[in-house]
């Protein structure tokens, strides 16, 4: 019998012992001080949203089969190079890149509460290849300008057209504008002391979290641009249009001299306006309604909140968009951040669709159930 064979019947042998994973983890449930590598045969493969699993089955130590999980970063990540902490890959990651029975290693930070399950940080093939983890991202980001002349400008402020991604300088920038947590008022300060977030110093298990990004909610502005997913930019004389990977949310930004409107309903993006101070497009955003966190630390904000951008081509590969965040109700004081982002034009949006946590089981469930019925005898 090979090991394809084999591997299918552990999936669903009662001896094998198993953990159901929720669709969203979050950095707080594994413990990133300690990391475990493990080798043995493919039960199941998953390269789905939001998160890609593998699962391999692995001897416990009384003689019987433990079936271990590993969780990676999104598909569309994985399939332009990018592993987990930002690492580069070569392997072209597909739905078929792992089969049942594919002998591999898994190297990982181990769950905190025992169960067998690790955030991935590198998997290993059966030839000793690498089929994600290496240099790091950041090492390859931000470099010198090429020699493409930026005077290819449009008549009015600059082409900020095309396909940007993050460029992470820092390692809060996954989570938080800046490093430091701004100056709240007594009515800020409550509702973050309240918030529980999956990342940052405060982090907790996606179980507790009250994110409601985690009920597939939208992020807001400007936590959009805490995300790791790319953007595009679609300009033309009377209006942007930044369309976001992420969940598929989209802004259209007014340059036409319009103003924003009165008496609208609290949104959850925000009313968008711009306009052009020489080569920076300046975006002005307000009509927030106060459901969503100004970034993925919990950070709150009220209807009050203002938002200003100030876009602009750093040169030809890099844009640079500083960020003011302005709501007397939650900060004593506007603050403001600074975001790089680098050009990745031969990339294309693709599909990133959202499932809350009971969505996403009953769809793994159902997977499972198809093997099952499927499986040959």
């Amino acid at each position: 019998m090979d090991v394809r064979r084999i591997a299918s019947l552990l999936v669903s042998a009662s001896f094998l012992v198993s953990v159901d994973l929720s669709a969203h983890h979050g950095a707080a449930l594994y413990d990133s001080t300690e990391t475990v590598s493990l080798k043995g045969p493919v039960t199941r493969f998953r390269f789905i949203f939001p998160h890609t699993l593998v699962y391999i089955a692995v001897p416990s130590n009384d003689g019987g089969i433990v079936e271990w999980s590993g969780e990676l970063t999104t598909p569309n990540r994985l399939a332009r190079g990018i592993g987990p902490g930002g690492t580069r890959h070569n392997a072209v990651w597909t739905r078929d890149l792992l089969q049942p029975g594919d002998i591999i290693e898994l190297t990982g930070n181990p769950a905190r509460n025992g169960a067998p399950s690790m955030r991935l940080l590198r998997i290993v093939d059966a030839d000793g290849i690498a089929l994600v983890g290496g240099a790091a991202a950041d090492a390859i980001a931000r470099g010198e300008p090429d020699d493409i002349s930026v005077e290819q400008q449009v008549a009015e402020g600059t082409d900020l057209s095309g396909m940007w991604n993050y460029n992470y300088s820092h390692s809060y920038e996954n989570y938080a504008f800046t490093a430091e947590v701004p100056s709240m008022t007594p009515w800020g300060r409550e509702r973050f002391e309240a918030s529980k977030p999956t990342f940052g110093p405060r982090g907790v298990a996606v179980s507790d979290t009250n994110d409601p990004v985690y009920q597939c909610l939208p992020s807001g502005t400007p936590r959009i641009y805490a995300h790791p997913a790319p953007f595009e930019i679609v300009q033309t004389p009377e209006r942007v249009l930044i369309m976001y990977e992420w969940m598929h949310l989209n802004r259209y930004i007014y340059t036409d001299g319009r103003e924003h409107r009165e008496g609208r309903p609290p949104s959850w993006m925000g009313e968008s306006i711009g306009y052009w101070e020489g080569d920076t497009l300046v975006v002005e955003t307000v009509n927030f309604n106060d459901r969503t966190w100004v970034d993925r630390r919990g950070l709150p904000h009220s209807e009050q909140l203002r938002v200003v951008e100030r876009i602009r081509r750093d040169s030809d590969s890099e844009l640079v968009i500083d960020i003011m965040v302005e709501d007397p109700v939650a900060y004593t004081e506007p603050w403001s951040a600074r975001r790089f982002f680098r050009s990745v034009d031969d990339w294309r949006l693709e599909e990133s669709i959202c499932l809350d946590n009971q969505s996403f089981m009953d769809f793994e469930q159902a997977l499972m159930d198809y093997e099952s019925e499927t499986a040959p005898n």
